[in-house]
């Protein structure tokens, strides 16, 4: 979901994309090649290749809504669950009426989902166009840009009191820790229970890969 519609964010949106996708898939090569110590990377290239984003933005209508959340930082359980619902509508549009609580046909696109305002948009626009090719140097990058993930199914179900299996479902997510969320949600779909770890820094929830 695109919440970001300054007059800087239009100009910046389209180069931003395409420059968080090339992170992403150079990070997913990377760690299979080096951490893995895999000399076949085919499979993961393959992956990166078909990498690819769903951009959900202001068309006019329901999703006018979007504007209404250019800073996610401090947003409320109704903010949330606001974009719950424009996100839903979106799967709605795309895959027809499904039950997203029985169903395991489907993928984490259609069940958790990113969103980009202005502070993750900025911190993406300061990533340099190629990854840096030392991983310290890469990581503190990776440690400075983000995104918004929220759950979806756990966004809708919180009732305002947090507990181990029952949160809110938003957080900060690291450019680098994409991938990672993607394949946590994919091993555990079928656990409508399930959630995301976090951790705090600075005052904010973050992702933390398990």
């Amino acid at each position: 979901l695109r919440t970001a519609y300054s007059e800087e964010s239009n100009a910046l949106w389209r180069d931003v994309l395409e420059k968080m996708k090339r992170w992403i898939t150079q990070c997913l090569v990377y760690v299979d090649y080096l951490r893995s110590n895999k000399s076949d990377t085919s499979v993961t290239k393959e992956i990166a290749r078909r990498f690819a984003v769903d951009v959900v933005e202001d068309q006019g209508g329901h999703s006018k809504a979007l504007r209404y959340y250019p800073n996610l930082a401090g947003a409320s359980q109704q903010d949330i669950k606001s974009l719950v619902e424009i996100f839903e509508t979106w799967r709605g549009n795309t895959l027809g009426d499904v039950d997203m609580e029985t169903s395991s046909r489907y993928n984490p696109r259609f069940c958790d989902f990113l969103v980009i305002d202005e502070g993750s948009l900025r911190s993406l626009a300061a990533l340099p166009e190629e990854t840096p090719h030392l991983e310290p140097a890469r990581n503190v990058l990776y440690e400075d840009s983000y995104v918004w993930l929220i759950d979806s199914r756990a966004a809708k179900r919180f009732q305002g009191v947090e507990e181990p299996v029952n949160y809110d479902g938003c957080m900060k997510l690291s450019v680098g820790d994409i991938y990672e969320a993607w394949f946590e949600r994919v091993a555990r779909f079928e656990d409508l229970d399930w959630i995301f770890e976090r951790e705090e820094k600075a005052g904010e929830k973050w992702y933390s890969p398990r």
